[in-house]
């Protein structure tokens, strides 16, 4: 699994781990728009981007993160659900080839939005806006993992 895929699925976890978070007293509650908008400005104060390429960048990239997230749902879904307990060894292997076909879509709908966000501003500014993300899923991780050992 390469290193976006792993701050994806990252970034999945940390999301419902602060809706868990919330739910202890004295916690505020897990706003996803606002953790969307803090995401957005990251993006936009690291990659540097203008108004105008913010415009054109964020639809496709929000795009993509919810085609992401559906598959990852069925991914989930299918490790969830494993084959029952007298299961045979080709019920494993047809759920691991559904795994690996669902992942190898994840990537197929990262390459095509990444072609169209480089088409839409530079590609300079879509590689800054990558690392962008992957720095603010750190920084959240981080925080949550901190936040956590204060406990």
């Amino acid at each position: 699994m390469n290193a976006r895929k792993i701050f994806f699925v990252l970034g999945l976890l940390l999301i419902g781990s602060m809706g868990i978070m919330a739910q202890h007293k004295g916690r505020e509650h897990f706003n996803p728009d606002e953790f969307k908008q803090k995401m957005e400005q990251h993006i936009i104060q690291h990659a540097k981007l203008t108004p105008e390429e913010a415009g054109k960048f964020f639809p496709i990239f929000h795009e993509m993160k919810e085609k992401q997230h559906q598959l990852q749902e069925q991914i989930f879904k299918l490790k969830k659900e494993k084959p029952s307990f007298n299961a045979t060894e080709k019920d494993f292997q047809n759920a691991i080839m559904s795994i690996k076909s669902l992942n190898v879509q994840m990537a197929e709908v990262e390459e095509t939005y990444y072609k169209r966000m480089c088409k839409a501003i530079s590609a300079k500014k879509v590689y800054d806006a990558m690392n962008a993300e992957d720095a603010f899923y750190r920084r959240m991780f981080s925080r949550f993992k901190n936040d956590n050992r204060k406990k």
